[in-house]
C-alpha cells in the first residue's frame, strides 16, 4: 500500500509544481512560524488559494514529510509513516502496520526518533468537512506531539490548534504574486487589474477566469465577485445532460473511468470532457494498470467543484450517488475483473452510504454487511473490506442504533485485522537495523512493530522468519524465543486475548441487564461468553440478585447449573450460606456435595459467625469440624473477633488460644488486646508476649515489631520501645517504624516524633512518615499532615504521599487548597495523578481553572486523560456546552474518544442527531478491535436508554454472529 499511496502522492505534487509560482514572501513566511511555533498549526486557507500548491513547495524545498490525503491510494498513512521513518530512522526501515488507522502509531515513532537540535516538521492536506467526503474513517493524525515536532494542516483538525496561518493575508507579497501568475500566462495587461482585484487573492480563480476569458465564456467587465460565482456561471451555462455528467463525475470516489461516465449517463462524454479540460476543470489521463490493460481516467482538477456541486446540488449528487450504485447491482452477475466493475466495486459502498435511503435502490448487495465485506476481503483484501465497513458505519447513523453497534464492532475488528507484516519485510529490517546498531536492541524494535499484528498464524509465519534470522545472526537464545511464541500462535490461532475483549464487552452488557433487573436477559448474554470464568462470574452476579430478591429456588438451580467448577463450588457455597439461613435442608445438602474446600470453609465460618452471638457453643462445633487445620484457624480467628465486637471478652480469648498456627494466634491475641478492655485485654497481651519469648527464626522479629506496635496503640510507648529494642538493624527500623505509627494512631504525635528521632533508616522512617501523614489528615491536622510528608527524604515517596494527602484535601472540600499542595509537587507523574483523581471535584468547584491547569501543569498523555476525566464530570452534570469546548483541547485519540461519548452519553436519546454523533464518534473509535468495544461499553447506558435491555441482548447476540462468521 506504501508504494501506490507514494506514487499518486507524488503525481500530484507534480502537478501542483508544474502550475506552481514561486512564492518566496510567504514560503519564508510559513518557515518563520513553523521554527518559532511548535505543535499543531492550522493553514487556514479559502478553497483555491494554494494552500495545496504552498505545502507541496515546502515539502520539495525542506524535504519534510507530506501526506495528500485526497490522492493517496487509500493507503495515505502507511507512507506518511514511511517518509518520517525514512527521513529520521533509516536504520529500521519498517511500517508500524498499526499506522493505518491508529495515530498512537506515529506518536510512538515520533517519541523515538525526535531531536529538539532538529526540528521535524509535518505536512498534511486533509480532507475539508462536506456533504460528499471521499474517506470513510477519520485520518489517524499525530496530535500529541513532542517537543520538536510540527505538524502543518490544511484542512480539518478534530481539536483547536496551537498557532493558525491565514491565507491569503500571510502573503505579504501577494500582489505580485498574482500579477507573476496572469504575466506568465500572457494575460493581457487590460484584463490584468480587473482579474486581481476579482479574484481577491484567489489564484484558483484567477487561473479559471483568466483562461476562461481566452475561451470567451466571460467578460472582463462583468466578472464574477468571487470562485463561488464563477462556477455559479459556468453551471448554469450547461445543458441538462451536461450538468448530469458534472454531477456523476462530482459523485465518484477517485478518478472515473470513461466507461462509467459513458454508459451510466447514456451519452458519449468525450466533447464535453475535451471541452471541460480545455477550460481547466478536469483532467483525462491514461493509466496503464499492466502490460495489456490501460484505462481512460477522469476526474476534477480542483475539489472546488465538488464541493460546489455539493452544496448548489445536493439532491443531483444523491441522485448520481443512487445511479451509480444501482448501475453496478446490474451489473454484479457479469465479469467482476471488468476494469469498470473494479472501480464501482471499491465505491459501491461510499455511493450507497452516500446516497439517501429514500432514493437508495433496493436489493443492493451492500444491504447484507458481513457477506459485502467477506466478499470484498477476497477482492482486496482485508484493507479494503475496513474501508467498505467505514462507509457501513457512516450510513448507519440513519439506521438503528442495533445496526450502528454492530458494525461498529466488525469495522474495529477490521482494523486490527488490516495490519499485515510479511516476513521478508520484516527480516529485511531486522538485518539492516543489526548492521547499523546492536543487535538486542535492533531485534527489540522490530518485535515491538511485529507485536502490533494481531495474534494468529499470519504472525506466527513473520515470527518464525524473524526467529531464522536471529538464528543466522547467532542470536539462538532469541531465536528459540520467537521460534517458541510462533509454535504458541500456531497452536491456537484465535487468541485468547482475541477473545476476552469481546466477552469483556458481553460481560459488560449482561451486568447492565441486570443492573436494570431483567435477570432473563443477563443470563441469555452470559451464555453468550466463550470463557467459562467470566461467565461464571456474570451467573454468580445473578445469583446475588436472585438471592437478595428472594428466589431461592432459581437461585440453586442456576448455582449447580455453572460450568466452572472453582467459581460454581463458590456459587454453591453462596446459595448453601443463605438456605440455612431460612432454614431450607439444601442448604445442608450443598455443604456436604461442595468438593472445594475453601468454599466450604467459608460457607461454615459465615454460617458460625451467625449463630455465635446465641449460641457459642455450636459456632466452635462447626468451626472444629473443618477437615483442615489451616481453615479451622482461620474460623477461629475470625470468631474471635466476632466475639470480642460482641463485647464476650472471654469467649473471644479462648477462641484465639484454640488457633493452632503460633504467628495467626499471635496476630489475633494483639488484635484482641486492642479491640477488648480491662483484664482480658491485658490477658490477651500476656499471652501473646509469652508466645513471642518462646519463638526463635525469622518470624519472630515480625511478631516482635507487632507487639511493640499493639503497646504503643494504648499508649504503652515506653513498654512498646522496650520491646522494639530487642532487635537489631533492620529489623530494629522496622519495629521502631510501626511503633512511631501506632503512637500517632493512640493520639501521641510528640511521642511518634520522639520515636522518628530515633530511627537511622530513611527506607523506613520515610514508610512511616507517610502512615503518620495520612493518619493526621484523616483527624484533619493538615499543617502537621503536610511537615511530615516534606520531611520525606525520598522524592518519589515525598510527592505520592503529597499527591495522597492533595486527594484527601480535595474530598474533604478543600478543593482549591488541594489544588495548591499539587502546585507544590515536583514529579510530575504524581502531579498528574493527583490531578486526574480530583478532577470531578475541579469541575464542579471551577471549571475554567480546571481547563486552565491541564496546560499550567500538565504534559503529555496525562494533560489529555486528565481533561477527559473534566469533560466526564462535567457531562454527568450536564454542562455539555463547557465539556464539548474542553473535549476539543484533548490531544490523545482514546481520551478525546472517551470524553466525546461521556458526552453522546448525557444527550437526549430521542434526538436523531444522537445517533448521527455516536457513529461519527465511534468511527474515531474504530482504531482497533480493543478500543471499538471498550467504546461500545462506554455508550451501553445510552443504548439501554433507547432500547432497554432488549437492544442490550440483541446487541450481545449479533457481536457473536459477527464475531464467528
Amino acid at each position: 500500500m506504501v508504494a501506490p499511496a507514494l506514487r499518486t502522492q507524488q503525481e500530484r505534487v507534480h502537478a501542483c509544481l508544474r502550475s506552481a509560482i514561486e512564492r518566496p514572501a510567504l514560503l519564508d513566511a510559513v518557515c518563520t512560524m513553523v521554527r518559532e511555533q511548535q505543535g499543531v498549526i492550522a493553514l487556514d486557507a479559502p478553497m483555491g488559494s494554494g494552500a495545496t500548491t504552498l505545502l507541496a513547495q515546502l515539502a520539495v524545498r525542506a524535504e519534510w514529510p507530506l501526506w495528500l490525503t485526497d490522492d493517496d491510494d487509500g493507503g495515505g498513512a502507511l507512507a506518511f509513516y514511511a517518509q518520517i521513518a525514512a527521513l529520521r530512522r533509516p536504520s529500521l526501515p519498517l511500517v508500524d502496520p498499526a499506522a493505518l488507522t491508529d495515530p498512537a502509531a506515529f506518536e510512538r515513532l515520533l517519541a523515538e526518533v525526535v531531536d529538539p537540535n532538529r526540528p521535524l516538521v509535518l505536512l498534511v492536506s486533509a480532507p475539508n468537512r462536506d456533504r460528499q467526503p471521499l474517506r470513510s474513517l477519520p485520518l489517524p493524525l499525530p496530535l500529541d506531539l513532542p517537543a520538536g515536532v510540527t505538524l502543518l494542516v490544511h484542512g480539518s483538525l478534530p481539536i483547536e490548534p496551537d498557532a493558525r496561518i491565514v491565507l491569503p493575508r500571510a502573503d505579504s507579497a501577494l500582489f505580485q504574486t498574482q500579477m507573476s501568475l496572469l504575466e506568465r500566462r500572457n494575460c493581457p495587461p487590460s484584463w490584468r487589474k480587473p482579474l486581481v482585484l476579482a479574484a481577491r487573492g484567489n489564484l484558483l480563480y484567477l487561473s479559471w477566469a483568466e483562461r476562461w476569458l481566452h475561451l470567451g465564456l466571460l467578460d472582463v467587465a462583468n466578472l464574477p465577485p468571487d470562485l463561488d460565482h464563477l462556477l455559479q456561471q459556468w453551471w448554469q451555462s450547461l445543458s441538462r445532460a451536461e450538468q448530469r455528467l458534472a454531477v456523476l463525475l462530482a459523485a465518484a470516489g477517485e478518478p472515473l473511468p470513461m466507461t462509467v461516465l459513458a454508459e451510466v449517463s447514456a451519452e458519449h462524454p468525450h466533447l464535453i470532457l475535451d471541452r471541460w479540460e480545455e477550460q481547466g476543470l478536469v483532467h483525462i489521463n491514461l493509466r496503464r494498470l499492466s502490460e495489456d490493460d490501460t484505462i481512460l481516467l477522469v476526474r476534477y482538477v480542483h475539489r472546488a467543484v465538488r464541493l460546489f456541486l455539493a452544496r448548489h446540488a445536493a439532491h443531483e449528487m444523491n441522485a448520481a450517488h443512487g445511479e451509480l450504485a444501482r448501475w453496478y447491482a446490474e451489473r454484479l452477475k457479469q465479469n467482476p475483473l471488468d476494469l469498470t466493475n473494479r472501480y464501482l466495486g471499491r465505491q459501491l459502498a461510499r455511493h450507497a452510504a452516500l446516497c439517501p435511503p429514500t432514493q437508495r435502490p433496493a436489493h443492493l448487495p451492500t444491504a447484507n454487511p458481513t457477506t459485502w465485506l467477506r466478499e470484498r476481503e477476497l477482492r482486496e483484501g482485508i484493507a479494503g473490506a475496513l474501508r467498505d465497513a467505514g462507509w457501513m458505519l457512516y450510513d448507519a447513523a440513519a439506521g438503528s442504533p442495533l445496526n450502528l453497534a454492530r458494525i461498529a464492532a466488525i469495522t474495529g475488528t477490521l482494523a486490527t485485522r488490516a495490519r499485515q507484516l510479511t516476513g521478508d519485510v520484516v527480516v529485511a529490517a531486522f538485518l539492516t537495523a543489526v548492521q547499523t546498531g546492536g543487535r538486542e536492541g535492533s531485534l527489540r524494535r522490530v518485535t515491538a512493530i511485529v507485536e502490533q499484528l494481531p495474534d494468529g498464524v499470519p504472525k506466527a509465519a513473520v515470527l518464525r522468519q524473524l526467529g531464522e534470522a536471529c538464528y543466522s545472526v547467532n542470536m539462538r537464545s532469541a531465536a528459540m524465543r520467537l521460534l517458541s511464541r510462533a509454535l504458541d500462535l500456531e497452536a491456537q490461532p484465535v487468541s485468547r486475548a482475541w477473545r476476552d475483549v469481546r466477552d469483556q464487552a458481553i460481560e459488560a452488557l449482561a451486568t447492565a441487564c441486570l443492573t436494570a433487573g431483567d435477570v432473563d436477559r443477563a443470563l441469555a448474554c452470559a451464555e453468550l461468553i466463550d470463557l467459562l470464568e467470566r461467565r461464571a462470574q456474570v451467573e454468580t452476579l445473578v445469583i446475588r440478585r436472585l438471592l437478595e430478591d428472594g428466589q431461592y429456588d432459581r437461585a440453586w438451580r442456576l448455582s449447580r447449573s455453572i460450568l466452572h467448577e472453582n467459581r460454581a463450588a463458590w456459587a454453591q457455597a453462596e446459595v448453601a450460606v443463605a438456605l440455612e439461613r431460612i432454614g431450607d435442608p439444601r442448604g445442608a445438602m450443598m455443604l456436604d456435595e461442595l468438593k472445594v474446600e475453601t468454599a466450604r470453609a467459608w460457607a461454615e465460618i459465615e454460617l458460625a459467625c451467625e449463630v455465635a452471638l446465641r449460641d457459642e457453643e455450636a459456632a466452635l462445633r462447626r468451626i472444629m469440624s473443618l477437615p483442615g487445620q489451616h481453615q479451622r484457624d482461620r474460623g477461629l480467628a475470625r470468631l474471635a473477633r466476632v466475639f470480642a465486637h460482641a463485647e464476650k471478652d472471654g469467649d473471644a480469648l479462648a477462641a484465639a488460644e484454640r488457633i493452632g498456627n503460633r504467628e495467626l494466634r499471635v496476630t489475633t491475641l494483639l488484635e484482641l488486646r486492642v479491640l477488648l478492655q480491662g483484664l482480658v485485654a491485658n490477658l490477651a497481651t500476656e499471652r501473646a508476649t509469652r508466645e513471642i519469648d518462646a519463638l526463635q527464626g525469622e518470624d519472630r522479629p515480625i511478631l516482635l515489631a507487632a507487639l511493640a506496635s499493639a503497646h504503643a496503640a494504648i499508649g504503652r510507648k515506653d513498654r512498646a520501645l522496650a520491646i522494639a529494642n530487642q532487635l537489631r538493624g533492620e529489623e530494629l527500623e522496622r519495629a521502631l517504624s510501626r511503633v512511631a505509627v501506632a503512637c500517632v494512631q493512640a493520639g501521641d504525635y510528640a511521642g511518634a516524633q520522639a520515636v522518628l528521632a530515633q530511627m537511622t533508616d530513611d527506607d523506613e522512617r520515610d514508610w512511616a512518615r507517610d502512615e503518620i501523614a495520612r493518619t493526621l489528615a484523616s483527624i484533619g491536622d493538615w499543617e502537621s499532615a503536610m511537615a511530615q510528608a516534606m520531611a520525606i527524604v525520598a522524592a518519589d515517596q515525598r510527592a505520592r504521599t503529597s499527591a495522597d494527602l492533595a486527594i484527601t484535601r480535595a474530598r474533604s472540600g478543600d478543593v482549591l487548597t488541594a489544588v495548591s499542595m499539587i502546585r507544590a509537587i515536583e514529579v510530575p507523574a504524581e502531579r498528574g495523578r493527583a490531578l486526574v483523581l480530583i478532577a470531578p471535584l475541579l469541575a464542579t468547584t471551577d471549571a475554567t481553572l480546571a481547563d486552565q491547569l491541564a496546560d499550567e501543569l500538565l504534559i503529555g498523555e496525562v494533560r489529555s486523560r486528565y481533561r477527559a476525566a473534566l469533560v466526564v464530570a462535567l457531562a454527568e452534570r450536564g454542562e455539555l456546552a463547557t465539556a464539548a469546548k474542553i473535549a476539543r483541547r484533548i490531544r490523545r485519540r482514546n481520551e478525546r474518544v472517551r470524553a466525546e461519548l461521556a458526552i453522546i452519553v448525557a444527550l437526549d436519546p430521542t434526538d436523531p442527531m444522537t445517533l448521527a454523533r455516536l457513529a461519527t464518534t465511534l468511527a474515531k473509535a474504530a482504531v482497533g478491535r480493543e478500543e471499538i468495544f471498550h467504546a461500545l461499553e462506554l455508550v451501553i447506558p445510552l443504548l439501554q436508554r433507547i432500547g432497554g435491555t432488549p437492544l442490550l441482548a440483541d446487541l450481545a447476540t449479533a457481536i457473536i454472529a459477527d464475531d464467528r462468521a
